[in-house]
Parts: C-alpha cells; structure tokens; sequence
C-alpha cells in the first residue's frame, strides 16, 4: 500500500480523522475541537504530530507529543495510534521519527508515555512501548470518596466558612474564572492556556445554571459545578454520580467547604438527593506499597502506569 507522510496543519480536517481514528482503536471518546484548541493554545509545533494517510487522504494512523506542564522539562508521546489495514512498518516509521524528533529538536529532560489500564489496547500499549526501550516509573491512581448530598447540605457553617458568600456566576466573572483556573495547580494542567480556559467558561461552566462561585471581599476565591454522569470501576457495576469540577485559590481552605455545602444544596434543588456527590483526587506513587495498598483499599483505583524512556 501507498502512503502519504505528513505532519499537523490547520483547516485541513486532520482534527476530525484524527478522532475518529482514536475513538475506533482505543474505544475511548475524544473531542476534535480540544485538539484543535490544544495545539493553538498550547502553540504546539507542527512537527509534534505526525500522520499516515493514503493517496486520497484517508488517514491512517497518528502520533502526537506534548510538553506535561506539570512537570518542566517532560514531554508525553502517545501511542501511534493506527487502524488495522495500517501498514506495520509506517506505524513504526512515524513514532521513530518522533521520539528522534523529541530527542534531537526538544531536548526533553523526560519522555513519557502513559497507558490507561482496562481499555481493549492495554496489552498492546504496553508491549509496544516496551519493545521501544520504555520502562515502567509510576502507576498514576485516583482516590475516590463518596458523600451523601443531604449530609453535606448540612454541614455547619462556622465563622470561617460563613464569612464566604456564595452566588452563580455570569459572563462577567469570565476573567476572575480563568485566573483562578490557573491559580489552581489541577485545573491548570486540564486548561493550560487563557485559551483553553476561556472556551471552558464561556462554552460549559458558565452557561450550566448549577455553577457556584464563592466570593471574598468582592473577588472569587472558589468555583465549581456540578455533572451527573456514570462510572464504572473494574468489574463493579455502572454507577450513577455526581462530580465535581472546581478551582480554588490555596490561601482559602474554607472556601472549599463552603462550595461542597453550596453544590450539594443545588444539587438536591436539581433532584439528585438519590446520587452520591464523588471527590476525587490524583496521585502517583512509584513503590511496591502504592501498588500493593491500592490493591486493598476499595476507594483508591490504579488507573494507568507512566514509562519513561530509557535512551542508554
């Protein structure tokens, strides 16, 4: 089969292909529009994708790689992600060229490729980058709690957490929403760029009526909102929850309260009183115990293992 090499350029629909390239062999969802959005606010390279298509524009397979804002100095390179009338050797040739890409233009101090567990790729993924010199460093977990909404609707409001105030926010809180996203280390590692906030205040957050935000001498410490949706964990059942997406300044612990109280009184006017309000945190851990201890403690989930290559 004949094949076309190329690296990301804009309007050219690669977005769209791309997705659904990834949406067919990982089975999981992803979005044309972030990627869009990622490389324009991210100001990524054009050579940090790279693309097999056939002669009348099909494509094929993909590799992509990015800098992990949270840790300076690592980059991620993903899976080439290619579907099954991919010629073997092109899936290769655009990963290879890359990873020596990263090596010889970036300089990286770290490259990284992370694997989620329970996917239908899983095995593969991991055979691959360890067949390319990737070894394993840290398993990345999740600690999950689940609280009752009523409960925590009635949570008493000491002096602190009533000294906050609580209201929905409108487009004019736009500003103070993306600085106080990038004030909170989570959220901005999830919205790296003013641009990539924006598109999330403007286009979720702030047209989804459930949206509270805490105020403090006339500026929002807090924010958060709300989402039903299910999840499933291992071999357990589909669940029904409700999540929480929220940002906060750290010199206002109170405030985070004070928002647990407020979203689970919106919530309960909403009618979920029969959902339980999940707080979920990430964490990586790289010894045997984290491994092992995640193993025995129902509310904490090994997600996903992160290599690091080894380029000696």
């Amino acid at each position: 089969m004949e094949v076309v090499y190329r690296h990301y350029e804009p309007n050219q629909g690669l977005e769209e292909q791309q997705t659904k390239v990834y949406m067919e062999v990982s089975g999981l969802p992803a979005n044309a529009e972030e990627i869009e959005r990622r490389f324009k606010g991210e100001n990524r390279d054009p050579q940090s994708a790279r693309y097999v298509l056939t002669e009348d524009g099909q494509l094929l397979a993909y590799v992509q790689t990015s800098a992990w804002v949270a840790r300076p100095g690592t980059y991620i390179i993903s899976y080439p992600w290619a579907l099954p009338d991919c010629p073997p050797e092109a899936q290769e040739k655009i990963f290879d060229e890359l990873l020596t890409w990263l090596q010889e233009t970036i300089h990286p101090k770290v490259i990284a490729a992370e694997v989620v567990f329970d996917t239908p790729t899983t095995d593969e993924r991991i055979q691959f980058f360890q067949s390319k010199r990737f070894i394993e460093k840290e398993h990345l977990y999740v600690n999950s709690v689940d609280l009752d909404l009523t409960e925590v609707s009635k949570w008493e409001m000491n002096n602190e957490i009533a000294s906050y105030t609580c209201r929905t926010g409108t487009m004019e809180d736009l500003d103070q929403l993306i600085e106080i996203c990038h004030a909170d280390n989570y959220m901005r590692d999830v919205f790296p760029s003013v641009e990539e906030a924006k598109y999330f205040f403007e286009n979720t957050f702030l047209k989804d009526s459930h949206n509270k935000l805490i105020i403090k001498d006339n500026q929002v410490v807090s924010a958060g909102i709300p989402n039903r949706r299910k999840v499933k964990r291992g071999k357990k059942p589909e669940k029904e929850i409700v999540s929480l997406s929220s940002a906060i300044r750290i010199e206002h612990p109170h405030a985070w309260k004070r928002l647990l109280i407020e979203i689970a009184k919106e919530c309960l006017r909403s009618g979920w009183e029969n959902l339980p309000l999940r707080i979920s945190c990430l964490f990586f851990g790289y010894s045997m115990n984290a491994i092992f201890l995640a193993k025995l403690q129902e509310e904490i989930e090994d997600i996903a293992v992160l290599f690091a290559y080894m380029n000696t």
